[in-house]
């Protein structure tokens, strides 16, 4: 089950992230990439993606290290369409929703199965354009696993 939330009902490291970007933004519609520098994502690094929208086909320019791990696959230089997951749809779909919309999108995911076939999690996720002038160049995406007991990994 998906179900869109409001940016308070996320955890607030995830919050965090969203006031950064909002800062970085300075009064414009969203930051441009640039205006992010490495260093100042080290609290979010190995759970954020980075992802590249090419006329309307995303493509995974960094895909966190965390989520590697929960997925037991790597998708870094993959387009959404070639990954063979039923994931990589509800990926797909909140990104396009970010795109049309043209604001950032805040989701909580719930499963009754374990994509590497263990115990049933959920996962946040915060989609938030990057680009210069109107054009949306990139999607920042922070993602954060929970388990049923509501411990993260």
């Amino acid at each position: 089950m998906i179900l869109e939330i409001g940016e308070a009902e996320l955890p607030p490291h995830m919050r965090g992230l969203v006031a950064l970007w909002r800062a970085k933004a300075a009064g414009r519609q969203w930051p441009a990439r640039r205006d992010l520098p490495f260093e100042e994502l080290v609290p979010w690094l190995g759970r954020l993606h980075l992802v590249e929208v090419l006329d309307g086909v995303f493509r995974f320019a960094v895909f966190g290290t965390a989520t590697m791990g929960v997925m037991r696959r790597e998708y870094t230089g993959m387009r959404i369409s070639e990954i063979d997951e039923p994931a990589a749809r509800l990926w797909e779909t909140g990104y396009r929703d970010a795109v049309a919309g043209r604001r950032p999108r805040f989701y909580d995911h719930t499963t009754d199965t374990y994509i590497a076939g263990e115990e049933p999690f959920g996962w946040w996720r915060a989609i938030l354009p990057l680009g210069t002038g109107e054009t949306i160049e990139h999607l920042l995406v922070l993602i954060q696993v929970y388990r049923p007991d509501g411990s993260f990994t």
